[in-house]
C-alpha cells in the first residue's frame, strides 16, 4: 500500500486517471483540468472541465493492523459542463454534462498507478451538491455558473512509509550503522544468537547481550540511566547490542494492559529514541512479531524456525 508520503502523487494520479476515463472511447469527451473561470484556451466544442476544490484526510487503525495507522483521503471534484458557444446553440453542454455524470457512475472503482511499482484503487461517488456550496464556488472563481455535478474519489494510504524488508542475516551487515535497529523474530533462540554473533563478526565488532529488563527501568529516566550505562560500555568497542525477550515491551501488546504489567507505563517510542543513540546496530529479539512502533522504526527483520533458520 503506498504512503501518506506520495499523498501527492497520488492526487495528481487520481485527477490524471478521472480524466482519462473520460476523453478514452468510447466515451470521448473533451476535458480540462483549469481552476475555475480560467481561459478555456484550445478548447473547441462542448466539454467538461475537472476541477479539485476540497480534500480531507481521515486517520484509523483496524483492531487487529499491524504497522501504521492508515488514512482515508477524499478527493472532492466539480465536474462542469461548457458549451461549444456561448449560447449553447445544440444545447451540447447538456449531453456532456449527462455523458461524464453517467461514465463516472458506471466506473466506481479506478485502478490509478502510482510511480513504477504501485497501484492504487481509487473509488468514485456522487458528491451532493448544495445549491449553496456550488454558487459560492462560481462566485469566488468570477465566472458564469455552470451545469455541474460533484464527484468523491476515495482511496486508502498508510499512514508513514514503512521501510524495513524482511531479509538475512547479510542484510542487517549491510545496513548495519550507529543506532540502526534489526528485529529478530521466531522460536529458535539458538539460531538467533548464533546469527547475533556472525553480524558482530561480520562487522568486527563486539557483542553485548542483554535481556530487557536490563535495559529497561520503571520510569523514562530509570531507562535513560541503564542505556548511558551500557553504550558507556559498549562504546569503547562499538559493540553490537543484542536485546533479548524484548516481546514484553516492544512486541504485539493488548489493547488494554494489565495492572500488573512492569511495562504498563512505558512510552515505547521514547525507549527507541534512546536505543537509536547507541554506538554500533541494535538487535531486538523477540519471539512473535513486532509491535506496531518497533515495526515503523526496524530497518530489517530476520525471522527464525526451528526448520528454516535465516542465513
Amino acid at each position: 500500500m503506498s504512503s501518506l508520503t506520495n499523498y501527492g502523487q497520488a492526487i495528481v494520479s487520481t485527477t490524471v486517471a478521472l480524466q482519462r476515463l473520460l476523453t478514452a472511447p468510447p466515451i470521448g469527451l473533451q476535458v480540462t483540468a483549469y481552476a475555475l473561470g480560467s481561459p478555456r484556451t484550445g478548447v473547441t466544442g462542448p466539454s467538461v472541465n475537472v476541477y479539485l476544490y476540497y480534500d480531507s484526510l481521515i486517520s484509523y487503525r483496524e483492531e487487529t493492523q499491524r504497522g501504521p495507522s492508515r488514512v482515508i483521503a477524499e478527493l472532492h471534484y466539480l465536474v462542469s459542463a461548457f458549451p461549444g458557444d456561448e449560447v449553447d446553440t445544440d444545447v451540447g453542454s447538456h449531453r456532456v454534462f449527462g455523458t461524464a455524470r453517467a461514465a463516472i457512475e458506471r466506473h466506481p472503482v479506478l485502478n490509478v498507478p502510482i510511480g513504477s511499482a504501485d497501484t492504487l484503487q481509487v473509488w468514485l461517488s456522487p458528491s451532493p451538491l448544495t445549491n449553496e456550496v456550488l454558487t459560492s464556488l462560481w462566485l469566488a472563481s468570477n465566472a458564469p455558473l455552470r451545469l455541474s455535478f460533484g464527484v468523491m474519489a476515495s482511496f486508502t494510504l498508510d499512514a508513514a512509509e514503512r521501510t524495513a524488508v524482511v531479509g538475512t542475516v547479510g542484510d542487517v551487515v549491510k545496513l548495519a550503522g550507529a543506532g540502526a535497529i534489526t528485529v529478530f523474530t521466531g522460536t529458535d533462540a539458538a539460531a538467533k544468537a548464533k546469527a547475533a554473533a556472525s553480524v558482530a563478526s561480520e562487522l568486527g565488532k563486539a557483542l553485548v547481550t542483554l535481556p530487557l529488563g536490563e535495559i529497561v527501568g520503571a520510569t523514562h529516566e530509570e531507562t535513560e540511566d541503564k542505556l548511558a550505562r551500557v553504550f558507556n560500555q559498549a562504546e569503547h568497542r562499538g559493540a553490537v547490542l543484542m536485546v533479548t525477550a524484548a516481546d514484553p515491551l516492544f512486541g504485539v501488546r493488548p489493547e488494554e494492559l494489565d495492572v500488573d504489567d512492569p511495562y504498563a507505563g512505558m512510552e515505547i517510542g521514547s525507549v527507541l529514541d534512546l536505543l537509536g543513540q547507541a554506538p554500533s546496530v541494535v538487535i531486538m529479539e523477540l519471539t512473535h512479531p513486532a509491535g506496531d512502533e518497533l515495526a515503523d522504526r526496524t530497518q530489517v527483520e530476520v525471522r527464525f524456525s526451528e526448520t528454516d533458520p535465516a542465513a
